[in-house]
């Protein structure tokens, strides 16, 4: 009976290591890649005219996400097709604008921390912490921090474009944000527009040379470009879902995590099957060995 239970154990711990969202390669908690050629938000999305936006393709362009366990630090990668800093950003980057929203612990919102994205996320996963990222700045916010600070600037923080011109790293300490081990994540890539709500550069019906055009000229389609999206979804039907008629702004799903309790399951059952089969093991070489000796 006990070598029935020790062998369920091993075949559940299994399952539970192939499912588990730690990726163990080079320490990635989370990696995550995303289509190429999805700028367009509901799939009408249109570039500004003005020519600060060449190469008009590719800048928000999301094609791969990973977050990454180094010391005291967790270090996010975002790949994009094209970047370009035609602004002089101290960080090498000029458009883009991207939002994590963090569900990491009990608790949270489901409502963005601004008014700007024309979003809402996923009423069974609010989420805890924001990070804001763009050329000039990095931001972190708790869910409770009153939307009017103009604090949650991150001096610890380190940024770099990588060697293959498309990529940007950020490293924030772990500290600033919590366990990361069983995360949910909604990523928002927006293009950055000092000058708008919450940084989100607006889009509207008809394209301008500073506006995407595509829109509704309403607040409630989104002004977001790219989302990171579950396998079972469909970034056009997520981001055209919102509802001017009715005053509903379209809801984002999370990705990550499919269980906050599988890394405690694991070190449970490892447990158990240690309990249970090391005494069966002794147990059956001594009835081989008392076996061997008649």
């Amino acid at each position: 009976m006990k070598r029935r239970v020790g062998l369920l154990l091993i075949s559940l711990l299994i399952v539970l290591l192939m499912n588990n969202p730690v990726m163990g390669e080079d320490n990635y908690l989370f990696q995550m890649t995303d289509p190429q050629g999805d700028e367009y938000g509901p799939g009408t999305y249109i570039y500004p005219t003005s020519q600060q936006f060449v190469p008009f393709e590719g800048l928000f362009d999301l094609l791969n996400f990973k977050v990454k366990d180094v010391d005291s630090n967790y270090i996010f990668e975002l790949k994009f097709t094209s970047i370009t800093n035609p602004w002089h950003a101290k960080y090498g980057f000029s458009h883009q604008l991207v939002q994590i929203y963090i569900d990491n612990d009990l608790g949270g919102a489901t409502n963005v921390f601004k008014k700007g994205a024309n979003v809402k996320f996923d009423p069974d996963t609010p989420w805890n912490k924001l990070i804001k990222i763009n050329g000039w700045n990095i931001k972190v916010f708790d869910y409770q921090d009153k939307p009017t600070a103009k604090d949650g600037d991150i001096s610890e923080a380190e940024v770099q474009i990588l060697d293959d011109q498309q990529t940007i790293q950020v490293s924030i300490p772990k500290k600033k944000i919590g366990d990361l081990k069983a995360a949910k994540y909604y990523l928002l890539v927006g293009s950055l527009d000092g000058f708008s709500y919450d940084n989100y550069r607006p889009v509207v019906k008809e394209v301008s040379e500073w506006k995407f055009g595509g829109g509704t000229d309403t607040e409630f389609n989104p002004n977001v470009l790219d989302i990171l999206v579950p396998e079972d979804k469909e970034q056009k039907e997520i981001l055209s879902s919102y509802d001017v008629k009715n005053g509903e702004f379209a809801m984002i799903y999370s990705v990550g995590s499919k269980s906050k309790i599988s890394s405690k399951l694991i070190v449970i059952l490892v447990t158990l099957a240690i309990i249970i089969i090391i005494p069966t093991i002794i147990k059956y070489k001594k009835e081989l060995l008392n076996f061997n000796n008649k």
